[in-house]
């Protein structure tokens, strides 16, 4: 008999002596027979002994037992089960191990295991082994009951330890950005030292918005007044967007008297003044909208035959005309906006031949300095609706004209508005693989957010619910006739207040709640006043938001298609330099963002990751992405420009940024353009100091594609709009999902390559350029923009594609730029002029002929002009605002903080300034981000 001294289980050659020598036998020598009547007497004495309680006795007799017989599972399974009576837990364990490989096939010895794993806590060991023991025997009830309970326990320590490591990895979070704030600030204390200048302000005012809890104890045990003080501009001065500051009225008048607040005011309704006509464009392609407004004037027409209609907002002129068409004997247009004014005039202008146009007369005047001489206006119509019916002013400019404007009487349309709403869940979590939910604390805006839920992921919590309902008829005929003082309604803060029991058909985490024209129920607060409807759990969270980030982050991070090429391009890139024997894969990520392809690059490999973001909320999303992932080891962000980056010490005496220069280089700063962000000018810069000459580039090359193509207004319902095509027009190109609004856009020539970036030839591609391509018409139309897209080779098997024509993610949409209208026929020949400056691409259409011999000429002779003259120069004095409000901003942070205080106060109730509610969240989240 042989005995494996590597088993203890099993007696060693020591022992086998002693029992040798205690019974006066050698076992080597006892005939079989004998010696398995020893083996059982020994097992049965065992039992016997085990069933009286007497466990240590039990052990030796089932040791001797296996003396005679090492190969017996049951002795083991005994033997485990005295050893776990009597404490000896790791004996026990090895015993039941030994069982199960022994009789592989026997539930059992599993059941032996399962049970001294759970004796020794390690509960995921001990529910693997119930679960086998379950397979071999499915109704063992023992076993099912004890694999639950072992799961259960398994479930909570899985818990308790992630609870831990989160507390952990979210310290480690918090180091990391207090070093990055304190990097930043030490950057700034050299360069004020090396020019020898000294600022206005304290260095502490220049990252103000992160002051840590142990200064706060700090001033506060120094001096209670000093705190006070200290916490009063805290509190008022960073730039923090409170939820609560939507449910308390703004003081107008106590805002306007500060001058920059009034400065700021008027900026932002400058803003909303050049945006306003290019968004009601949409409106013109809406017919069944126009449609259902047209048979609401008729239907009031044929009560009040010969009406005088008031129109409320008067847009883009077309309601002006449906009224006038439809019998009215006069209508009177207000427009809330220059620019709508101007919109409505040239409508009215173009359409002076249309039925009733003579009766039509648009008042160039906001609608509360409008009044009536002589007789009252007896009807009503207005079209300011849109996905947050409020937010553009409906019920206060409704309010004005009933209590002014109206008689009793007077017919409104539309008469009823129902607000539709359902709970969502909207949020970030696992995405390739990664932990992105660090993002979530960024979703939230200051206004209601325009979505299209076909396009953004979500979870539905519950099914549609009736959120408000508005009868505006019945809410003219009570103010119509006068009798009401001005303003009285706007002493009202709450029109409508109630609770709901929406019923949830699914559990989720319910963040966010869409609205438009199973389980238990969640109490939901809806709350109206005269310019915003709003939603609140019944114990809503009300944490302050300190920071914001562009919504097309969320996009890129769920773009599916993207993260995927990315992925395997990245995989293959860290493979090829590892086989091509490169000791150490160093990667660099230029706009690391969310941090997410920094992630792919250390799992698929990389020995050492440093990613470069200039956004200091985004690169705080992917240092905590990184830590919560386990690859802080790997994973370093830096929160700079890459072209402020070096490989090598500074003159100063300044440490590099990266202790090495990297021989992998992964980026995506790519617009719908492809070089808006300015992709080419860090690459060269990277070139030059961050990277190997033998890096390798993920994407290694873009083509950039062109096409013609008529996206213009022309008639509708019957009426000549195509004026409505000049507010189309901006300076730069602008993103559209082409793909999305197929049928409002024509192709009207051939998809043409224009230009081709490799992106390791760095020096070619910062050299401005221009080509001529020759096209060929093939439908008829007029071309009054160029669309433009671009294919990414991540490498020499992977692309990406943004052409309309493909199916894409949500990443990039297609760019598209306004060019003066040329009429075009099949067949006719035609130069497209293409150029970069490498920042944009700009294009234009080129004949060598006149027009009239080419037959490239206008439309027609009233086509409109490529833009609005009075825009225009209304877009550039702003602009140059812009510039000095940012320059102010970024200079100066004590000029930034007050900003950012009258930017938070304007978009948290933007209705009670007068203001647009979409211009003043975009303002408002302008300072957050």
């Amino acid at each position: 008999m042989t005995v494996d001294i590597s088993d203890p289980t099993v007696a060693s050659e020591d022992q086998l002596q002693e029992i040798e020598k205690f019974h006066g036998v050698s076992l080597r020598d006892t005939p079989t027979e004998l010696l398995q009547f020893v083996v059982d007497q020994s097992k049965s004495a065992g039992n016997l002994a085990f069933r009286d309680h007497r466990y240590q006795e039990a052990v030796k007799l089932y040791s001797q037992a296996i003396a005679g017989a090492p190969k017996d599972a049951s002795l083991f399974a005994n033997r485990s089960a005295a050893y776990l009576m009597i404490g000896a837990k790791q004996e026990a364990h090895n015993d039941a191990a030994k069982t199960t490989k022994l009789k592989p096939d026997w539930p059992k010895g599993f059941f032996r295991l399962g049970m001294a794993s759970l004796s020794m806590y390690e509960y995921g060991r001990a529910a693997a082994a119930f679960a086998r023991g379950l397979r071999l025997d499915p109704s063992n009830k023992d076993l099912a009951a004890r694999k639950a309970t072992a799961e259960a326990h398994s479930k909570y320590e899985d818990a308790c330890l992630q609870a831990q490591l989160g507390t952990h990895r979210r310290n480690l979070v918090l180091k990391l950005r207090a070093a990055r704030r304190h990097e930043l600030q030490d950057g700034m204390e050299r360069q004020f030292k090396q020019s020898m200048t000294a600022p206005d302000w304290e260095m502490e005012d220049y990252d103000w918005r992160v002051l840590p809890c142990s200064s706060l104890r700090q001033w506060h045990s120094s001096s209670r007044r000093r705190f006070d003080h200290f916490t009063k501009i805290l509190t008022l001065e960073r730039p923090t967007f409170f939820p609560g500051s939507k449910l308390k009225r703004l003081n107008k008048a106590r805002f306007m008297a500060d001058p920059r607040a009034r400065m700021l005011m008027g900026y932002v309704s400058a803003l909303a003044d050049l945006a306003n006509p290019k968004a009601a464009l949409p409106l013109l392609a809406d017919e069944r909208r126009l449609a259902a407004y047209e048979a609401a004037i008729v239907a009031a027409l044929e009560e009040q035959p010969g009406a005088h209609i008031l129109v409320l907002g008067a847009g883009s002129g077309v309601l002006a005309l449906m009224a006038a068409r439809a019998g009215a004997g006069r209508v009177t247009a207000v427009e809330r906006s220059r620019m709508l004014y101007r919109m409505a005039r040239q409508a009215l202008d173009a359409n002076l031949d249309a039925p009733g146009a003579a009766n039509i007369r648009i008042v160039d005047c906001q609608l509360r300095g409008v009044g009536v001489q002589g007789e009252s206006l007896p009807a009503e119509e207005q079209n300011a609706l849109g996905s947050d019916v409020l937010g553009m002013g409906l019920l206060g400019a409704l309010d004005y004209a009933s209590a002014h404007l109206l008689k009793r009487g007077a017919r409104v349309a539309p008469m009823f508005l129902r607000v539709r709403a359902m709970l969502v869940e909207m949020r970030i979590t696992d995405v390739s693989g990664f932990d992105l939910s660090g993002l979530n604390r960024y979703r939230w805006n200051p206004s209601h957010e325009k979505i299209d839920l076909s396009r953004v992921p979500h979870t539905r919590l519950s099914n549609a619910f009736t959120a408000i309902d508005l009868d505006l008829q019945r809410r003219v005929d009570s103010l119509s006739g006068g009798g009401l003082e001005d303003g009285a309604i706007l002493e009202i803060l709450w029109e409508s207040d109630r609770t709901l029991k929406v019923p949830a058909t699914c559990s989720g985490r319910w963040n966010a709640v869409v609205f438009w024209f199973k389980g238990a129920k969640v109490l939901v607060r809806v709350r109206q006043d005269a310019g915003q409807l709003h939603f609140s759990a019944k114990r809503g969270a009300k944490r302050p938001r300190h920071a914001w980030v562009p919504r097309w982050h969320f996009d890129m991070v769920l773009d599916g298609q993207r993260n995927e090429a990315y992925q395997r391009a990245i995989r293959r890139a860290i493979d090829i330099k590892r086989g091509l024997g490169a000791k150490e894969v160093s990667v660099l990520d230029i706009g690391a963002g969310s941090g997410i392809l920094s992630l792919m690059a250390a799992r698929a490999g990389a020995d050492r990751v440093t990613g470069a973001e200039i956004g200091q909320h985004m690169c705080d999303v992917a240092a905590e992405a990184v830590v919560l992932n386990g690859y802080a080891g790997k994973c370093i962000m830096i929160n700079k420009d890459v072209r402020r980056m070096d490989a090598a010490a500074k003159p100063d005496g300044t440490p590099p940024d990266m202790e090495q220069k990297a021989n992998v280089c992964i980026f995506e700063v790519f617009d719908s353009g492809l070089m808006g962000e300015g992709v080419l000018h860090l690459l060269a810069w990277a070139h030059a100091r961050l990277l190997t000459p033998d890096c390798t580039l993920v994407p290694m090359a873009a083509t950039v594609y062109c096409q013609p193509i008529q996206m213009r207004t022309q008639r509708v319902l019957g009426f000549d709009m195509a004026q409505a095509n000049r507010w189309r027009w901006r300076p730069e190109y602008e993103g559209l999902d082409l793909g999305h609004i197929r049928s409002q856009w024509k192709a009207l020539g051939p998809v043409t390559e224009v230009f081709a970036f490799d992106f390791y030839e760095a020096e070619a591609n910062m050299q401005a350029a221009e080509t001529t391509v020759r096209l060929t018409a093939h439908t008829h139309g007029t071309c009054n923009a160029i669309a433009f897209w671009f294919n990414l080779h991540l490498d020499e098997e992977t692309e990406l594609h943004t052409s309309p024509y493909t199916d894409k993610g949500p990443t990039w949409q297609q760019a598209v730029q306004c060019v003066e209208e040329v009429h075009l026929v099949p067949g006719q020949r035609f130069n497209l002029v293409a150029k970069h400056d490498t920042y944009g691409l700009s294009f234009a259409l080129q004949t060598d002929k006149p027009a009239a011999e080419s037959g490239m000429g206008r439309g027609s002779e009233n086509a409109p002009p490529l833009w609005d003259p009075w825009w225009k120069a209304t877009f550039e004095e702003v602009g140059k605002v812009n510039e000095k409000l940012s320059r102010a901003a970024v200079q100066n942070p004590l000029e930034y903080r007050a900003t950012a205080l009258a930017a938070v106060q304007i978009g948290s109730r933007p209705h009670d300034l007068g203001l647009d509610a979409e211009q003043a969240a975009a303002f408002c989240t302008r300072f957050m981000s």
